[in-house]
C-alpha cells in the first residue's frame, strides 16, 4: 500500500500540472481575425512625411518630402501630394523635383511627378543652374534621368526656351529636346 501512495502523489502532480498546462493555453490563445481591406482606400495615410535614402557609401542618396501620403491595399504605386524629391551625389545635391501630386513606383523606384511640376538643377563647378517646368514629369532615381512628352519651359544658366517633350541624363549632364524647340542660348562658358 505505501508503494501505491508513492506512485499515486507523482501521478496526481503529474496530471493537476498537464490540466493546469492546457487551461492556461486555452486561455491565452490569441485569435486573429484577417479583414480584408478595401481596394479603394488607403492601407496607411501619413501627413508631413519624409524619407530618406542612403547611398551604399553611407552618403545622403535621396531625400522625399510630402504633405500626405498612401498607399492603396496590394498596390506597388506611393502616392503623394505636394511631393518634393532631392537627389544627392557624394553628399551634394544634384536637382530636386517638386509638383502638385506624384506617384512613386515601389519596384522601379521611378517617380511620376504630375501638375506643376519644376525641376532645379543648381550650378556646380561644371555646368550652370537649369531649370525645367512642365505639366508632368518622371524621374528614375537609379539612372537619374529625368522626361517628359509635355510641353516644357526651360532655363540653363541665361539660356531660355521652349520644347515639347524632353529628357535629362544627369550622369551626363545632358538636356535633349526632341520637338518644337524654341531657344535664346548663350555660351555656357560666359555663364559660370
Amino acid at each position: 500500500m505505501s508503494r501505491l501512495r508513492n506512485l499515486m502523489f507523482p501521478l496526481m502532480l503529474a496530471l493537476i500540472l498537464g490540466g493546469l498546462s492546457a487551461w492556461l493555453g486555452r486561455i491565452s490563445e490569441v485569435k486573429l481575425e484577417e479583414v480584408a481591406l478595401k481596394a479603394d482606400e488607403p492601407q496607411y495615410l501619413m501627413t508631413q512625411m519624409r524619407g530618406v535614402r542612403f547611398a551604399e557609401d553611407g552618403s545622403l542618396g535621396e531625400s522625399l518630402s510630402a504633405e500626405r501620403a498612401w498607399q492603396l491595399p496590394e498596390k506597388r504605386y506611393v502616392h503623394f501630394q505636394s511631393p518634393e524629391l532631392h537627389l544627392y551625389q557624394n553628399g551634394r545635391q544634384q536637382y530636386q523635383v517638386r509638383s502638385a501630386q506624384a506617384r512613386y513606383d515601389t519596384e522601379t523606384r521611378q517617380v511620376l511627378f504630375d501638375r506643376e511640376v519644376l525641376l532645379d538643377k543648381p550650378a556646380d563647378g561644371e555646368r550652370p543652374a537649369a531649370q525645367v517646368s512642365t505639366a508632368s514629369l518622371t524621374v528614375d532615381t537609379r539612372a537619374q534621368t529625368a522626361y517628359t512628352d509635355q510641353a516644357v519651359n526651360y532655363r540653363y544658366g541665361r539660356s531660355s526656351g521652349s520644347a515639347h517633350g524632353m529628357r535629362y541624363d544627369h550622369k551626363q549632364g545632358r538636356l535633349d529636346l526632341p520637338a518644337k524647340v524654341k531657344a535664346l542660348i548663350y555660351d555656357t562658358d560666359s555663364q559660370r
